[in-house]
């Protein structure tokens, strides 16, 4: 008894999550007659308790001739329920509480001070803190206070709750209260990346984990420095390639986005430091994702920075393949021009030689030894390859070995371009 006297206290704390409502479901019991008892009944229901049972009974019912069913007799009424419980976050939605403090007794409680704080794995962040100006609430009088948080972690989440007061008998006492809620993570995003030369190609899968339809407001790639996104989710008639309902994704819908990185300099004008800078660039950028629940309560997420795995450089780089001429056709001679350049730390006297046992369906029909000369750091240089494709189809032209003969460094290129050789 003397425990239970030392916990009791003339302050009451009630904390009621401020959330958006949803609509409440109904049971619809049709009858076989307006006269029978069991239909005297479910009216008397639905009349005396309007907001628990929503639309019990419907007899207005007209689906033989074609007519729309009545609205009461819909699984959704018209009524409203809030939540019963904290329930589930999500991350990136804004929590919201309304506290009320009430003093119990008939007596004034002076010098109360709230302090209230989220709890989370890692840190605690201050809500309200009315430090030493204390208030006094007389007998009956309630203290109304309403909280807000970003929510930006995962896991669980406490709202601790620790009111100070003054009693009547001058006892300086502490109600303490928690409470404890989830958070989960509403969007899971995964990445592939695919290199296409300096460029990159970008697919983002997005998969809603909720367990109701969202819309989606804004789905943004932010790329990061050197590179500049452009967005491939629209048609050439800036319609969405997911149609009219490209905002809109059920439970467990999932969505594929593609963006392409080109380096923010052309690569005409690119210095051999600014091309490093692109291929050891490692962070690509962020997802910024807005989106609306049911009743229009708003999320937003963004995600940590995407990274890849550096491609990386080799010191004699290709800038370019191609092959001069309108065709190809089988057993008639070609000409493959080819472009390097010199993206190491100093100056290389390249040579390059052709391996013309690699590729047997296209053989060498000319020299197959170039010497470029000296190349200056950054400075690139061209050489012509004689070739003759012996058979028709996608053939590879490749095999080509890029010999620093100051420093002995050897690059070896399997493959160079593919090409369509026609038979005649």
């Amino acid at each position: 008894m003397a425990s239970l006297l030392r916990e009791s206290h003339p302050l009451t704390l009630k904390v009621i999550r401020l959330a958006r409502p949803s609509l409440a479901n109904t049971q619809v019991l049709p009858a076989d007659s307006a006269d029978s008892v069991l239909t005297q009944a479910l009216r008397d229901i639905e009349q005396n308790n309007p907001t628990q049972s929503g639309a019990v009974f419907s007899s207005d019912v007209q689906a033989s001739d074609g007519m729309a069913a009545a609205l009461d007799a819909q699984p959704l009424s018209e009524t409203l329920v809030l939540p019963r419980a904290f329930g589930t976050m999500y991350l990136g939605e804004t929590f919201g509480a309304h506290l009320c403090i009430c003093n119990e007794s008939a007596l004034a409680v002076r010098d109360i001070l709230v302090q209230i704080s989220m709890q989370t794995t890692s840190q605690q962040v201050p809500l309200v803190d009315t430090g030493d100006a204390g208030r006094q609430l007389a007998g009956g009088q309630p203290l109304n206070l309403q909280v807000v948080h970003e929510i930006k972690e995962l896991g669980a989440h406490v709202l601790a709750c620790s009111i100070t007061y003054l009693s009547a008998q001058g006892e300086r006492r502490t109600l303490q209260k928690s409470f404890k809620f989830q958070v989960a993570n509403p969007l899971v995003v995964k990445t592939k990346v695919n290199h296409l030369a300096r460029d990159v190609l970008l697919e983002v899968q997005v998969h809603n984990a909720t367990p109701t339809a969202m819309a989606l407001e804004r789905l943004r790639f932010d790329a990061a420095a050197p590179f500049a996104a452009e967005d491939l989710n629209t048609t050439a008639e800036d319609a969405p390639v997911w149609g009219s309902r490209a905002g809109f994704m059920q439970p467990g819908d999932v969505r594929q986005y593609l963006y392409r990185l080109r380096p923010q300099i052309d690569a005409e004008n690119m210095t051999v430091e600014q091309e490093r800078a692109v291929q050891y660039a490692t962070a690509l950028g962020k997802l910024d994702i807005v989106w609306r629940g049911p009743f229009g309560s708003i999320g937003r997420l963004q995600t940590s920075q995407l990274l890849r795995k550096s491609p990386g450089m080799f010191l004699i780089e290709i800038e370019s393949a191609r092959v001069l001429g309108r065709r190809v056709v089988v057993e008639e001679p070609f000409v493959a021009r080819v472009r390097v350049r010199n993206v190491s730390e100093q100056r290389m006297a390249v040579v390059a030689a052709v391996n013309a046992h690699k590729h047997p369906m296209v053989v060498v029909c000319g020299p197959a030894q170039h010497a470029l000369g000296d190349l200056e750091v950054g400075e690139s240089a061209e050489f012509d390859l004689q070739l003759l494709a012996l058979a028709p189809g996608v053939q590879r032209v490749g095999a080509v070995a890029l010999v620093d003969s100051v420093s002995g460094y050897t690059r070896e290129v399997d493959h160079l371009l593919d090409i369509n050789v026609l038979s005649s």
